[in-house]
C-alpha cells in the first residue's frame, strides 16, 4: 500500500506535537545562579575583632552572614564563620562555607604537627597566624540553585585569580 497525502499530512500532524517538545526553560533563579563570578568585582568585608578586612570575589556579596566569636578549638582564640544566606523566602537554612581562625604562633605550631590538613595559612599579623578552612562538598542538594551558587563561590575563593586575602588596618 502506498501512502497517500493525506496519510502523510496526518503523520506529520500527529509528529508534531512530539517534535515541539524540549526541554522546559530553566526557571530565573537558576539563571541568576549561574551568573559568572568574573562579572562582579571583588570587595571587603570587614572584621572588627580582628581590626581587619577580608578580600572576597565578587560572587560571595550578598551571599554570606558573618558569625565572629570567641574559640578554643584546636587552641584557637578566634573564629569568623561564613555562612551561607539564602533567600529566606525560599527556607534554605545557612551552613557553614568558610572559617578564619586567629591563632598564637605557638599555639599554630603545635596544631600544624598533629593536624596538617586542618587549615591553610590566610595572613601571620603581629605574632597571630590567621587560618582559613572552607567545606569541600556544597551542603546542599545536588542541582538546586543554592548548590550552584555555593560552588561558585567556593571555585571563585580557591581559584588561581582569586582576590581573597586578610589585610590588617593600622592602628
Amino acid at each position: 500500500m502506498r501512502p497517500t497525502p493525506r496519510l502523510t499530512t496526518l503523520l506529520l500532524l500527529a509528529a508534531l506535537p512530539a517534535l515541539a517538545c524540549g526541554k522546559p526553560e530553566p526557571k530565573s533563579e537558576v539563571a541568576v545562579a549561574t551568573t559568572p563570578a568574573v562579572d562582579l568585582p571583588p570587595f571587603q568585608q570587614e572584621i572588627a575583632s580582628l581590626n581587619a578586612e577580608v578580600t572576597l570575589p565578587g560572587v560571595w556579596r550578598y551571599g554570606y552572614k558573618v558569625v565572629d566569636r570567641p574559640d578554643t578549638l584546636y587552641g584557637a582564640h578566634r573564629a569568623v564563620e561564613f555562612l551561607y544566606a539564602a533567600d529566606t523566602a525560599s527556607g534554605v537554612p545557612p551552613r557553614l562555607l568558610m572559617v578564619i581562625r586567629a591563632y598564637t604562633r605557638a599555639q599554630w605550631d603545635k596544631v600544624r604537627e598533629s593536624q596538617k590538613d586542618l587549615a591553610k595559612v590566610l595572613a601571620e599579623h603581629g605574632g597571630e597566624v590567621y587560618t582559613f578552612s572552607i567545606v569541600t562538598a556544597s551542603p546542599y542538594p545536588v542541582g538546586t540553585p543554592s548548590t550552584l551558587r555555593v560552588d561558585q563561590m567556593m571555585m571563585a575563593l580557591i581559584g588561581e585569580r582569586t582576590p581573597f586575602k586578610l589585610t590588617f588596618k593600622k592602628g
